[in-house]
């Protein structure tokens, strides 16, 4: 509630008037996000496929669509709605109940963090490249700004680094998870061979097939998301272009990583009031700013809860 307290400073929570200048361009963005949706829940299948085919000796030749699909558009809106990033583990969960030949909860996890490693890596690429090329006030903001993508670039090369270091030996990331853990006694070997599956389901990405659909899909899927954002920045009036809408899915995307509280309340509002200052003076971002505060969040809390109903249902129909 802090940061919507925050937030409330710069832009109306819910504004009295929306301003929506070219609504047929809010409609686009709203087509938008069903292959946003689709897109960001196929992008496990480069490494969850290859574990199938290797562990059923061929006889799965890839995981099965419905339980893919289910589970990402189930998981997303989880995600979003529970606090602390708790629900990055509903899509692992999901993945391990059907019990797939080479696919576990660790199998899973892992995949699940070479995907936001990768996702935080590309985040900051696009804040450092917007703010490189599109037209930002000289504001103090400007400096801090930096700063945070600095550091959030730090700690995702860090875990890059590390991934591909336990990637390189999954063995031997399991033996020393193993020997620091114990202690613990029989909950050692289980914590030691559950590391060594998670390390080996990121070493899948060596392959060069793998790794290019990987990165692909990846590249593919934020490139929906900044034309989604530029599209509802232009519905609501506000005439910035495609640097600045990487900026701003980055500034947000990067805000939103960090634990918050239930439904992205306050830390997605604070973050766009930011970004929008960035490009915007106090009173734009005081109008249409608000407008676009309320219509992208409208968007992604709404979009995913709906996908997550269609979630819901392949998955129940895989399971019969």
């Amino acid at each position: 509630m802090l940061l919507l307290w925050l937030a409330s400073f710069r832009i109306e929570l819910w504004p009295n008037a929306l301003v929506l200048a070219n609504p047929q361009l809010l409609v686009l963005a709203v087509v938008l996000q069903v292959p946003y949706a689709l897109c960001r829940a196929w992008r496990l299948a480069p490494l969850l496929d290859v574990r199938i085919r290797q562990h059923s000796h061929e006889s799965i030749a890839r995981i099965p669509r419905s339980l893919l699909y289910g589970s990402g558009l189930l998981g997303f809106f989880v995600i979003i709605v529970l606090p602390l990033r708790l629900g990055e583990f509903t899509r692992p969960i999901l993945l391990a109940r059907a019990r797939l030949p080479g696919v576990g909860f660790a199998e899973a996890l892992g995949a699940v963090a070479a995907e936001r490693v990768l996702d935080g890596l590309l985040v900051c690429a696009m804040l450092f490249a917007g703010l490189s090329f599109a037209a930002v006030h000289d504001t103090p903001g400007l400096g801090h700004v930096a700063h945070f993508g600095q550091i959030m670039l730090a700690v995702f090369l860090f875990a890059f680094v590390l991934l591909l270091l336990v990637a390189r030996a999954p063995q031997h990331a399991g033996a020393f998870v193993g020997r620091l853990t114990a202690p613990l006694g029989r909950a050692s070997e289980r914590l030691a061979s559950a590391f060594e599956r998670l390390a080996s389901t990121v070493a899948g990405l060596a392959g060069h097939r793998q790794s290019f659909t990987f990165l692909t899909a990846t590249l593919v899927y934020w490139a929906i998301t900044v034309t989604q954002l530029w599209l509802v920045l232009r519905a609501c009036g506000i005439p910035l272009g495609i640097t600045e809408a990487m900026v701003i899915v980055a500034l947000v995307g990067l805000s939103i990583q960090l634990p918050g509280g239930p439904a992205q309340v306050g830390s997605f509002q604070l973050a766009t009031s930011l970004a929008l200052g960035l490009f915007l003076d106090d009173a734009g971002v005081r109008a249409a700013g608000s407008s676009f505060a309320a219509v992208m969040y409208a968007l992604s809390l709404g979009g995913a809860a709906m996908l997550a109903i269609a979630g819901a249902a392949l998955l129940a129909w895989q399971r019969k």
